[in-house]
Order: structure tokens, then sequence, then C-alpha cells
């Protein structure tokens, strides 16, 4: 994918960061925007131009698991799914 993308400028990535629900929703968001962050920086270091990579990050507001068990107990594999960093390519 990097080297598609650096190959053809016209072409773009998103980057999507997402957090679990374990702590505040200011701190989700800024764990979930490194973790996307952290893909940007890696796709430049392989020469992907920066203006090519759209970073977002939505902090715990789209989990794909459950992060707490239906008594309202911890659900740490829910939970661990929910960390996680989304790529999209356009093409």
């Amino acid at each position: 994918g990097a080297v598609r993308l650096a190959q053809n400028t016209t072409r773009k990535i998103t980057s999507n960061g997402h957090a679990d629900a374990k702590g505040g929703d200011a701190d989700n968001e800024a764990l979930s925007k490194r973790r996307t962050d952290a893909v940007k920086g890696t796709l430049i270091e392989l020469g992907v131009d920066p203006g090519q990579i759209v970073t977002k990050a939505f902090g715990e507001t789209m989990p794909l698991k459950p992060n707490f068990k239906s008594d309202g107990s911890d659900n740490p594999s829910g939970r661990a799914q929910n960390r996680r960093t989304e790529i999209y390519l356009d093409f």
C-alpha cells in the first residue's frame, strides 16, 4: 500500500484511531489520535506524502464490542478489540 501511495500522489489513505471506554473522554480521544498519528508517521517514513494521509480520532465513540458485560463488570476482551486503528484506501 505505501509504495502505491508514494507512486501515485492523487491517492489517499484514511487512518481512524479508536480507544476503549477506560479513562476519560479527553484521554481516550488523545490516545486514539496518538494511534492514528503513529500510522501516519510510519507511512511518511515509507515515502508517502503527508497530504495523502487523512487521520481521524474517534476516542471511545465507535466500539466494535461491548466495553462492559451486561452486569456492568469489565469486559477485557471487548475492550481489547476496541483499541485499534482502521485503515481505508481509496484504491
